[in-house]
């Protein structure tokens, strides 16, 4: 039987979907069965139509839980972008095959005749699976090319990207370097490197769908300074909720983040600009369009074609992937079209350097084995080796603090202090109820909110005593998960379940979220234990089964 690990090879790098990954999985498996032509072609054809059923399936789910009408085209659009995926993933395993008269046939590209499993002939949707779509698609398309949108404030538009670019909150830092750069969402989050090479200009890598290409770095322009951005996305990275994604992937990372981050584009971006023409609300994808605006009206010479200039710019690979993006025009207040390549003259001027910029000669001499933990980006998520030491001097402060008894960090498995009752429903297979009570016997003072009861804490509006209130609910929560048989039945600690159970203040709970106690206590915790940003999803609340005060 073929090792699911082998076959993921073939399938991560070219679909995204978690659900439609474990499908290509299971169908490369049964695949590797079929030896003759009918074999794969009743295979495929049973697939193809299994793999409609689910797509439409999980789209009437959506529609129900969004109480929507369920569209007809919606799940035909899904499926056709999935089934892309799948054909790479095809391909992909394909090319570790043997391929002969019996599994193969020949296929006319530009390249000349190649040779091609069976499988790629019969996985495909027709034209007309997707006409619809595709049409409406191109008609609105034409529409806003039509109607294109004004931006006449760009020194506003890029004053705003400053303000975003300092922001301590990662939906609004995301943001700004989106609206910087024209990157995608997950490229900031999790792929994009930028290496400074201009006063507006950076060497970027990380770049998503390539289209099965292998695309290497390659200079595009940031719409502020450069060493803004480079420090901007230092700073990301090192957030407590941007290392909690590091190991999860891109459409989980597009589904738990994209509502909060388009919400913040939102609010920042729609006193300044318009939606593109037929849209109601500002997107990520907006501010590409936006981006591309933005930088041709700055840099892009009189003599270069626009839309090559956004092409190379962007990275897309054809003209017409490129024209997707021309939603606005720079304009006066009139409205009046600008003209184009307002600082291509300042593209000269000396730079400033990024605080977190690698220092290529550093004075300092290490053990290999220090070097190899300095070089493990599994261990240290960062681009460059400044990142990562700066990295390991904030561990070794957390370590430090703990060696002194400043921090504490401890296995849950009964509070004797910091929890005066805990009910926790257990539920059995018989589905019975077990309420699991954890009693204080310390003494207490009122004057001191570490000394308090419950009772006294959650009665208090003392200084200090939200403190010590998420002190209580993140360890009780930590003692609710020990008692559990699987992850699944657990909780994670963030900032939704600490203001639930506290009743603090949002920029109280993430204040202590941001402190090396928090990360400590609750960032590493979330991480050692494995728990994503969905992983409460469609729990209910957690003050169900956990209560304080």
């Amino acid at each position: 039987m073929t090792n699911r690990s082998y076959l993921l090879k073939y399938v991560d790098r070219h679909v995204r979907t978690v659900w439609v990954k474990d499908w290509t999985v299971e169908f490369l498996k049964g695949l590797d069965g079929q030896s003759t032509k009918p074999e794969i072609e009743q295979y495929c054809q049973t697939k193809l139509q299994e793999f409609s059923d689910i797509c439409k399936a999980k789209a009437e789910e959506r529609a129900k839980e969004d109480r929507q009408t369920f569209n007809e085209h919606s799940w035909k659009q899904s499926s056709t972008s999935n089934m892309s995926g799948i054909r790479k993933a095809i391909a992909a395993w394909s090319e570790d095959k043997t391929l002969d008269d019996s599994n193969s046939y020949p296929q006319q590209t530009k390249n000349g005749i190649v040779t091609q499993h069976l499988a790629l002939l019969y996985m495909k949707y027709e034209f007309v699976h997707n006409q619809p779509n595709t049409e409406a698609k191109q008609a609105k398309k034409d529409e806003q090319r039509r109607n294109l949108e004004s931006i006449n404030c760009v020194d506003e538009y890029q004053a705003k990207i400053d303000v975003l670019l300092q922001s301590t909150d990662h939906k609004e830092l995301v943001a700004g370097l989106i609206a910087a750069t024209g990157r995608r969402p997950s490229e900031i989050y999790k792929t994009a490197e930028f290496k400074q090479v201009g006063q507006f200009e950076v060497m970027f890598t990380g770049q998503l769908k390539t289209r099965g290409e292998v695309r290497e770095g390659y200079p595009t322009y940031t719409l502020v300074e450069s060493a803004k951005v480079i420090d901007a996305l230092a700073r990301l990275r090192r957030m407590p909720e941007i290392k909690a994604i590091k190991n999860l992937t891109l459409a989980e990372i597009d589904s738990g983040k994209n509502n909060k981050m388009n919400a913040a584009i939102k609010e920042h971006f729609t006193p300044l600009i318009n939606p593109p023409h037929g849209e109601a609300e500002l997107s990520a994808k907006n501010l590409r369009a936006s981006y591309a605006a933005i930088a041709i009206y700055l840099f892009c010479p009189w003599t270069t074609s626009t839309n090559l200039f956004i092409k190379e710019r962007l990275g897309h690979t054809s003209d017409a992937t490129a024209t997707a993006y021309e939603d606005y025009q720079i304009t006066d207040q009139q409205g009046r079209p600008l003209t184009r390549g307002a600082w291509v003259q300042r593209l000269t001027e000396n730079m400033d350097k990024p605080m977190h910029a690698e220092i290529v000669n550093m004075q300092m001499r290490v053990s290999a084995a220090t070097r190899a933990v300095i070089d493990d980006q599994e261990f240290l998520p960062f681009g460059d080796r400044v990142n990562r030491l700066e990295e390991l001097v904030r561990l070794a402060r957390i370590g430090k603090e703990f060696e002194e008894g400043k921090l504490v960090k401890e296995v849950v498995t009964v509070v004797e202090k910091i929890v005066e009752v805990v009910q926790v429903p257990v539920t059995t297979s018989e589905t019975s109820t077990e309420e699991i009570e954890v009693k204080t016997s310390t003494k207490q003072s009122k004057k001191d909110p570490s000394e308090m009861t419950n009772e006294e804490l959650f009665g208090s509006h003392a200084p200090n005593s939200g403190e010590e209130k998420i002190r209580r609910a993140v360890q009780a929560i930590k003692t609710y998960n020990e008692r559990q048989y699987s992850i699944k039945e657990m909780w994670m600690i963030n900032t939704s379940t600490l203001k639930e159970l506290t009743n603090c203040r949002t920029a109280v709970v993430e204040k202590y979220l941001k402190s090396d106690e928090g990360r400590l206590q609750v960032t590493d915790y979330n991480l050692e234990k494995q728990m994503g940003y969905q992983h409460n999803r469609g729990r209910g609340k957690i003050s169900s089964v956990v209560k304080l005060g």
